[in-house]
C-alpha cells in the first residue's frame, strides 16, 4: 500500500510520524509538479489537492484525502468530480478559531480599531475625538448565509454578545443552536435586507458564485456590514469596494477573497473600512494537530478495510 503525501500543509514532521505509526505502509513525500505525477502512479491515497494532470497519471487510485477543508478546487475537475473514487476532507478543526475570527472582526469595525491603531503608533491621545464612533453589537441582528458546524459556532459566540441571529442554509439540520431561526433559501434576500450583520459562511460552489451581488448588496440596510470568513467568489468584491466607498456600507471583514493571494489593484486594499486579513483566520496549532488526527483516523480505517469518514458529495461540492 502506497500513500503519496502530496502537501506539507500539516508540517513537515508529519511523514514521520504517521510512518511511526504505520510502519507497514509505504509513503512517499512528493513537493513538486514532478514528483506527484510520478509518484501517483501507483499510489492507493493521494493526500493533498490533486489537479487533472496529476489526477489522469494515476492507474491504482482508491481515496483522495483533502488535507483542509474546502474542496471547490479539487471537484472543480470534472474527471475528479465524475470518478467513484472517494474525496474525503478534514472538517471541524477550523471551526473554533474562524468563528472567534469572525467577532474580532466585528468588535475591530465596530469600535474602529483601525483608526485607534494608527493614533497608538503615532502616540495620539484623543478622547473627544471617539464620541460616539463606537457601536455595540448587542440588540443587532446577524444574518448567517450557511449554517453548517462554522455558522452554528458563530452563531453561539453572537448570543453572547446578545445579538439576534437568524440563518439560511438550503439543508439546515434540526439542531438550529443559537440562532433563533433558520430559514431555506428562498428567504435569502429576506436576511439580506435586514441583518446589520451579513455573515458568509457557506460553501463556494457554482450556484453560490457572486449570489451576493450588486443588487443584494444595494438592498442591504444603510450602514450595515459584510463578514466574508468561508471563500471568497460569493461577493462580488466590486460591488461590496463601490458600496462601501460611498458610504452605503459601513464596512467588510474579508478573510477570503475570490483571487488569491488578493491582487495588490484591487480597490479593497483601499477602503478605510475593510479589514483583510489574508485567508489565515484558522491557522492556529490546534488546528493542524485536529487535521491530522482526521488523516490519521481516516488512514486507520483505510488500512483495516472500514468505511471512511468525512466522505465529500463530489457533485454537491462540499
Amino acid at each position: 500500500m502506497k500513500i503519496l503525501l502530496a502537501s506539507d500543509h500539516l508540517g513537515p514532521e508529519f511523514p514521520n510520524r504517521l510512518q511511526s505509526e504505520f510502519p507497514d505502509v509505504e509513503f512517499a513525500y512528493a513537493l513538486t509538479k514532478e514528483t506527484q505525477l510520478e509518484g501517483v502512479k501507483d499510489a492507493d491515497v493521494f493526500f493533498g489537492w490533486p489537479d487533472k494532470e496529476i489526477f489522469e497519471a494515476a492507474s491504482n487510485l482508491q481515496w483522495i484525502a483533502c488535507p483542509g477543508t474546502g474542496v471547490d478546487k479539487i471537484v472543480g475537475v470534472p474527471e475528479i468530480r465524475d470518478s467513484n473514487i472517494p474525496l474525503t476532507n478534514a472538517p471541524g478543526a477550523h471551526v473554533p478559531p474562524m468563528a472567534d475570527h469572525v467577532l474580532g472582526m466585528m468588535v475591530a469595525l465596530a469600535h474602529n480599531f483601525r483608526e485607534l491603531y494608527r493614533d497608538q503608533d503615532r502616540r495620539i491621545f484623543n478622547t473627544p475625538n471617539w464620541e460616539g464612533r463606537m457601536e455595540e453589537l448587542g440588540g443587532r441582528r446577524m444574518g448567517i448565509f450557511g449554517y453548517g458546524q462554522l455558522g452554528r459556532a458563530i452563531a453561539d459566540r453572537a448570543s453572547a454578545f446578545n445579538m439576534d441571529v437568524k440563518a439560511v442554509d438550503p439543508n439546515p439540520g434540526p439542531d438550529i443552536g443559537a440562532a433563533s431561526e433558520i430559514w431555506d433559501l428562498d428567504r435569502l434576500d429576506e436576511l439580506i435586507t435586514t441583518s446589520d450583520w451579513l455573515i458568509i459562511a457557506a460553501p463556494y460552489i457554482p450556484a453560490t458564485h457572486h449570489m451576493i451581488n450588486a443588487v443584494r448588496i444595494r438592498s442591504m440596510k444603510r450602514g450595515s456590514r459584510i463578514i466574508v470568513i468561508s471563500r471568497g467568489g460569493i461577493v462580488d468584491e466590486d460591488a461590496l469596494a463601490d458600496a462601501i466607498a460611498d458610504g452605503h456600507l459601513a464596512g467588510a471583514g474579508l478573510d477570503a477573497t475570490e483571487i488569491e493571494p488578493l491582487p495588490k489593484r484591487s480597490p479593497l486594499w483601499d477602503q478605510e473600512n475593510i479589514i483583510i486579513t489574508q485567508h489565515a483566520s484558522a491557522l492556529t496549532p490546534e488546528l493542524y494537530e485536529g487535521r491530522r488526527l482526521v488523516f490519521i483516523n481516516n488512514l486507520r480505517r483505510f488500512v483495516n478495510d472500514e468505511p471512511l469518514e468525512h466522505i465529500c458529495d463530489k457533485t454537491a461540492g462540499y
